[in-house]
């Protein structure tokens, strides 16, 4: 039988022996198909082998590693490989490969050099926490680093930047992250490099902190510590300053606590005693004064409670004890008004005794 040829479209003419022509057709309708699917797969496999391309497989971690992420043949060429990426300011990659050196040759004499300097590159990223744990992998594993001083001086200003940064409360909830951070740091300061110039500043701060938080009580602590510590120190006015502040917050947290009221006043006394500032002196002088204020108005309490309750002779106690001993405070005029009035009544009952 003669073949039959025919056009299927404008480019393919398909030839038939005849014998079938729609079943030759169908034929070479899914072989055309299959080609196109197979192309296709090819494709896809060459893009997927070259993805691959960048990994190799390593018998001794039995992983693929992608050659542009491992460690290099040695310290240098990492290190000018990490430093590669902090000069073009990528400081997040360049920490990376710093810390990989690290990590892979740790006995380096580089790699003192690398853990320094992937910490200053979260700093300028930054990543100040990041930072800080960075810094004190450097002082803890390599503490003959000449790069002490500067580290504490860096951590020192990282210190800072969460003191400042504090946001205090948001919808009556604290948000003191921050303050604990800047606690974390000053203290490891003050651990770690306790003779250092950075380290009664960093006490210093620690009581600042404390007190932002509304811990007088520890405050008053740190502040004590570096009084007596670091007794040279130039913020030592400040720090006896901030004691007794710190105290006299205290006693007004604890409204009943004459104890606290007492330590304060003589907190402030003591501060009185040589102060050289006079912003300072002047600050002290009034808050002693409120003090003072505060101690004569709960005599005053007192003496009026027992005066309710009719009981005269007590009340005198109290009334002359704020006369004697708070007569320059408002209350001292109102307490010797107290006893002029109740002189009559007194005498009346002690002659009724008679």
């Amino acid at each position: 039988m003669l073949g039959v040829c025919r056009n299927l479209d404008k480019k393919d003419t398909v030839c038939y022996s005849g014998e079938n022509p729609r079943k030759e057709a169908l034929v070479m309708f899914l072989n055309r198909r299959f080609l196109i699917v197979v192309a296709i797969c090819a494709a896809s496999w060459f893009t997927y082998i070259n993805a691959w391309g960048f990994w190799i497989w390593t018998p001794k971690s039995g992983k693929f590693l992608n050659p542009k992420f491992a460690v290099k043949d040695t310290p240098e060429s990492q290190f000018d490989w990490a430093m590669g990426f902090f000069k073009s300011k990528d400081y997040k990659r360049a920490a990376e490969e710093f810390i990989r050196l690290v990590e892979h040759y740790k006995n380096a004499k580089l790699a003192p050099e690398a853990q320094y300097y992937a910490a200053l590159s979260y700093q300028k990223a930054g990543k100040y926490y990041g930072a800080f744990q960075n810094y004190q992998r450097v002082i803890r594993n390599y503490p003959y680093s000449e790069r002490a001083e500067e580290i504490i001086k860096s951590e020192y200003e990282i210190g800072e930047i969460f003191y400042n940064r504090c946001r205090g409360k948001l919808m009556g909830k604290d948000l003191m992250d921050d303050l604990g951070r800047a606690i974390e740091v000053f203290q490891s300061i003050v651990d770690t490099m306790p003779f250092s110039k950075y380290s009664d500043k960093a006490q210093y701060m620690i009581g600042l902190s404390q007190k932002k938080m509304e811990q007088f009580g520890e405050a008053a602590n740190a502040f004590q510590k570096l009084v007596q510590e670091y007794p040279k120190s130039e913020l030592i006015d400040k720090a006896r300053y901030e004691l007794a502040q710190c105290m006299y917050l205290a006693s007004y947290k604890a409204d009943y606590d004459q104890e606290a009221t007492d330590e304060a006043m003589e907190e402030y006394k003591k501060y009185s005693t040589g102060i050289t500032d006079e912003k300072l002196q002047k600050e002290a002088d009034e808050t002693l004064k409120m003090l003072r204020n505060k101690k004569a108005e709960s005599a005053f309490n007192v003496a009026h409670f027992y005066e309710r309750q009719k009981k005269y002779q007590s009340a005198g106690i109290y009334y002359k004890e704020v006369v004697n001993e708070y007569g320059d405070t408002p209350y001292g005029a109102e307490a010797q008004k107290k006893l002029d009035a109740m002189k009559p009544v007194v005498k009346g009952k002690e002659n009724a005794k008679k």
